[in-house]
């Protein structure tokens, strides 16, 4: 039992330590394309490359702690997860290192996020549908999903003046998200 408590305990801790990660690879990026210099890219790669580590733990303990409710299904989607975060942020390191150029990046960056994306639609489902964790991490979640939906749809169709205020509004929920992610799975310890 004690480590299971030891692996909520850091992913708590996990999920709760990407918050500032993640500002600081917004703040970055921001600077990046607000024309503040091109070092800014790179240091928004690293720092996203850290987001995507730092949520391996949390994956795990969701899955550790769910597995039993939601069946075999939860092992697929978290171990894809886990595979999407791992060649997500080698592919933004690869990118800061030079050995890989910026169209390779998008293709590892979305052959990472797309089981990602799977992993944080589960969350909703295992709180939302399962009551495995706390329906506010299940509404943040949608939140995040649906934000990120319409700053996608906004971003493609070249709708400026909505990039800031879905984009802060993305930013605002993710750190909702992970607080309450990193509450939840600490709860569990």
């Amino acid at each position: 039992m004690y480590g299971k408590a030891l692996v909520f305990r850091l992913a708590g801790a996990s999920a709760l330590l990407a918050i500032p990660v993640l500002l600081l690879a917004g703040l970055f990026l921001a600077l990046f394309f607000g024309g503040r210099g091109a070092h800014y890219g790179p240091l928004n790669d690293i720092f996203s490359a850290l987001s995507l580590l730092l949520l391996i733990l949390p994956a795990i303990a969701i899955y550790v702690s769910a597995q039993a409710a939601a069946g075999p299904w939860l092992a697929v989607v978290t171990w894809l997860a886990v595979a999407g975060m791992i060649i997500g942020a080698a592919g933004q390191v690869l990118l800061v290192i030079g050995v890989i150029n910026l169209q390779t990046s998008f293709v590892t960056g979305g052959i990472g996020i797309l089981p990602v994306l799977a992993w944080v639609v589960s969350i909703a489902v295992l709180s939302l549908g399962l009551k495995q964790f706390s329906a506010p991490l299940g509404w943040f979640t949608i939140a995040v999903l649906l934000l990120a939906v319409l700053l996608t749809v906004a971003s493609s169709l070249h709708w400026k003046s909505a990039d800031w205020p879905l984009g802060g509004g993305l930013i605002i929920a993710l750190v909702a998200w992970l607080g309450t992610l990193g509450r939840d799975l600490l709860r569990l310890s």
